[in-house]
C-alpha cells in the first residue's frame, strides 16, 4: 500500500527553528504547531492508515539553494509527528518507521514537499 501527498510552500528549516527556540521556547513550540497544522491540512480525510512498519520518502523542492539540505530535511520531524497525530502511522520509532530523503530540487515557482508512505521495506 502507498499514500502520497504534497505540502505546498516551504516548511521551517532547522536554523529557523533554532533561532526561534533561542529567542523564546514558546515561539519554537508555535513554529512546530503551525508547521504541523499546515501538514495536516494537506492530508486527505480518506488517507489510508498504516498500522505496522512504514518507509517514508521525502522529496524536498525548494525555491532556491540558500539552505543546506540537512537544514531543510529537519522538517521531516514535523511531518512524522503530524502523520502520527493524524493516525496515518502508528509511531516513528526505529521498529516502525524509516524515513529517507529521496530528492532535493529547486523550483522557484512551485516549492513543495512531497511525501510518499509505503508499507514495503526497501
Amino acid at each position: 500500500m502507498e499514500y502520497r501527498f504534497e505540502i505546498p510552500g516551504t516548511l521551517p528549516t532547522l536554523n529557523q527553528y533554532v533561532d526561534k527556540e533561542r529567542a523564546n521556547r514558546f515561539a519554537a513550540a508555535a513554529v512546530k504547531k503551525q508547521a504541523q497544522e499546515q501538514i495536516l491540512s494537506c492530508i486527505d480525510d480518506d488517507a489510508p492508515r498504516f498500522p505496522g512498519y512504514v518507509t517514508v520518502w521525502f522529496d524536498w523542492i525548494r525555491p532556491d539553494m540558500r539552505s543546506d539540505k540537512d537544514n531543510v530535511a529537519f522538517a521531516k520531524k514535523f511531518i512524522l509527528d503530524a502523520l502520527q497525530e493524524a493516525g496515518i502511522i502508528t509511531n516513528d520509532k526505529w521498529k516502525l518507521c524509516t524515513p529517507y530523503d529521496r530528492k532535493f530540487a529547486v523550483n522557484k515557482s512551485n516549492p513543495r514537499t512531497v511525501v510518499l508512505i509505503t508499507d514495503e521495506d526497501f
